[in-house]
């Protein structure tokens, strides 16, 4: 019976180490606008709030760049990005939140150190520059020892996490885009 419980707390744990979300900010049915009509986009962009670069400063393992590159791959994949068309919408990535552990806490501490985490919102501008839609997205990892506590185990996967949560909501957002991931 020992070797069950522990068992299932070990599960509980691994499960609850890694998670990602969307959120949208919840909205009266009146205030509500018609989902835009978007299949593709011109440009996809990241940019930083004041409060992200600030925290930028204590987690130096954080690569914007790396982040941008992921979405950008996960967008491509997905065929959503049209070039050189500025009629498009653009999307850009805005980094509101991150956290990165040290490699000897994921180590040797693992969840008990803390998650680490990103946060942002997705917005998307029509051409002239107008927010036509927004949702915040959010991955964290919290697993560790020698295996999950190595930095680009630990990063990959969040940016990885961030580029798929983000697909996953333009694509349930809209039905021309749902239809073609099916």
């Amino acid at each position: 019976m020992n070797k069950q419980l522990i068992s299932t707390v070990a599960v509980v744990f691994l499960l609850a180490g890694c998670a990602s979300g969307v959120t949208r900010a919840p909205a009266s049915v009146a205030q509500k606008p018609a989902a835009p009509a978007y299949t593709q986009f011109s440009a996809v962009s990241l940019s930083m709030t004041s409060d992200a670069k600030a925290k930028a400063l204590d987690n130096l393992k954080f690569d914007p760049n790396r982040l941008l590159d992921h979405v950008r791959r996960a967008l491509e994949a997905k065929s959503l990005i049209a070039s050189g068309d500025v009629v498009l919408p653009k999307l850009e990535v805005v980094v509101t939140s991150m956290r990165v552990r040290s490699n000897f806490s994921a180590v040797m501490w693992g969840f008990m150190a803390g998650a680490d985490s990103i946060e942002g919102d997705i917005v998307l501008t029509d051409a002239s520059g107008k927010e036509v839609d927004r949702f915040a997205v959010s991955a964290s990892y919290a697993l560790g020892g020698l295996a999950g506590g190595q930095d680009d185990a630990r990063m990959g996967w969040l940016y990885e996490k961030f580029a798929e949560e983000t697909v996953k909501e333009l694509a349930k957002q809209q039905p021309a885009l749902a239809v073609s991931q099916r």
